[in-house]
């Protein structure tokens, strides 16, 4: 089952903005797929561009996910950037733009339901966490430095994914939050008791709740799939 969430960002809402954040889902006969994308507010071109690519590697992911599963976390890293590279350049060309308007993060998880293996690929400030026997942990982590935040466009980006396959045939649910939406969920880098057990308890309707009572400045989102 998948459940998720979004939510304009007050800074963008008083500007008369839009919600720059994107999901993608899909399954097949044996596996599944969320992305969550965040557009770059400063960009001309965001929202469509986390939403080419959240669309561009959940589509690669249900395609070719025998072959990513077997991959080493570099070719992973390199290959799916490579492909939603390849469709923001279309968009580009087509509507004459540059490249660097259409930047977003792009975070994703594939759930291969006959191994139970699960691969999840995070490239920004996004958090994938994953529910196991009751207990919330994180896969990966935002990737922030003093540069700023890395984007799909950024030079070299490969180098700062984080992608990796591991066992998941024990996991629960994997959740994927946008930066701010998991900036709400902790205190001083520990995530906050309250929403731990939300998410561990799958009270989802009861998250949104708790997010919507928080000061949301920027545009929030939270996709969870149940394994």
């Amino acid at each position: 089952m998948i459940k998720k969430m979004s939510h304009i960002g007050m800074r963008h809402e008083a500007a008369g903005g839009e919600n720059q954040d994107a999901f993608c889902y899909g399954k097949n006969g044996r596996y599944q797929v969320i992305s969550l994308a965040d557009g770059v507010s400063s960009c001309k071109e965001a929202k469509t561009g986390a939403e080419i690519a959240s669309r561009a590697i959940t589509e690669l992911f249900l395609k070719k996910g025998n072959h990513f599963l077997g991959f080493e976390n570099g070719q992973i890293a390199e290959l799916a950037l490579s492909h939603v590279l390849f469709e923001l350049k279309r968009q580009a060309v087509e509507e004459k733009e540059s490249l660097e308007a259409y930047s977003s993060t792009v975070a994703s998880v594939l759930f291969d339901q006959k191994s139970g293996k699960l691969l999840y690929y995070s490239l920004g400030d996004s958090l994938i966490l994953a529910v196991e026997k009751g207990r919330c942990r994180i896969l990966a982590m935002p990737s922030v430095s003093s540069r700023g935040c890395c984007v799909t466009t950024t030079k070299n980006v490969s180098k700062m994914i984080g992608a990796k396959v591991v066992d998941g045939s024990n996991l629960e649910s994997v959740v994927i939050c946008s930066d701010g939406a998991w900036r709400q969920m902790f205190a001083i880098n520990r995530l906050k008791p309250e929403a731990a057990a939300l998410l561990a308890n799958h009270q989802f309707g009861r998250l949104k709740e708790y997010l919507m009572h928080q000061e949301w400045f920027d545009d929030y989102s939270v996709i969870s799939m149940e394994l």
